[in-house]
């Protein structure tokens, strides 16, 4: 998410020119994109500390012996004892994830910063390939409950870059973004299941269902890459 490669200098302009006029994105966007983006981290982070510290054996037993809730496959005091370390390599996962994008909303804020005073000083366009992959991630967040919202921010992504051509490959990198952030987190559950099922014994059942949920991640990110790269090339080619 940081944005320090090279500015893309399609139809440079003179080096007069005002910069809002080479500016598609104006700083308003990034410093709002960081800020929700930071304060999500933050809640996550709070989220995860909160249930590593107050979510205990004693809570989780009396979470699964309710009336309410019934654990198929495992007997009471067998959810119990998978339950207790699955819970604190959630939470950990939580606040991880949190952190990361906290410090990932900060290093966007700067860089684009940055990218911005080189811009006023040499010319160019603000509008970097990374920083265009994040504007088109940040729309399929927004539109998440679209089926297929992916195809919009692919094609955010190219419409902002603008470079004839690269709508395919933008647009696929839209789609991975979002997905890679919340790797910490999927780590986290993979850990979970594995150390909860060792814990009462079934070591080779959790293994082999991390691997199902590795499989359906793995499908869903190249789905949302393939449909990212759709929309950035229905930009490329009618836009």
């Amino acid at each position: 998410m940081t944005d320090v490669d090279t500015v893309h200098d399609a139809g440079r302009p003179a080096a007069d020119e005002p910069t809002d006029g080479r500016d598609p994105v104006p700083a308003a966007v990034d410093w709002l994109l960081g800020i929700v983006t930071g304060l999500i981290g933050l809640a996550l982070t709070a989220v995860g500390a909160a249930m590593y510290a107050r979510v205990d054996r004693a809570l989780i037993a009396d979470f699964v012996t309710s009336e309410e809730v019934e654990v198929n496959g495992l007997t009471p005091a067998e959810a119990i004892d998978a339950g207790v370390p699955f819970v604190d390599w959630f939470a950990a996962g939580l606040a991880v994830t949190g952190l990361l994008l906290v410090a990932v909303a900060a290093a966007f804020v700067v860089a684009r910063r940055r990218t911005r005073r080189r811009v006023t000083r040499e010319g160019g366009t603000t509008a970097t390939f990374r920083a265009c992959a994040v504007y088109g991630a940040a729309v399929t967040a927004l539109v998440s409950f679209i089926p297929g919202a992916a195809v919009a921010g692919g094609g955010a992504a190219a419409y902002l870059y603008g470079e004839s051509g690269s709508g395919l490959r933008i647009g696929a990198v839209a789609g991975l973004v979002g997905w890679v952030l919340t790797v910490p987190l999927l780590v986290a559950v993979a850990g979970g299941f594995l150390a909860g099922a060792d814990a009462i014994g079934q070591l080779a059942g959790g293994a082999v269902l991390v691997g199902v949920i590795v499989v359906a991640e793995l499908v869903a990110l190249a789905i949302n890459a393939g449909l990212g790269a759709v929309g950035g090339y229905l930009i490329d080619r009618f836009a």
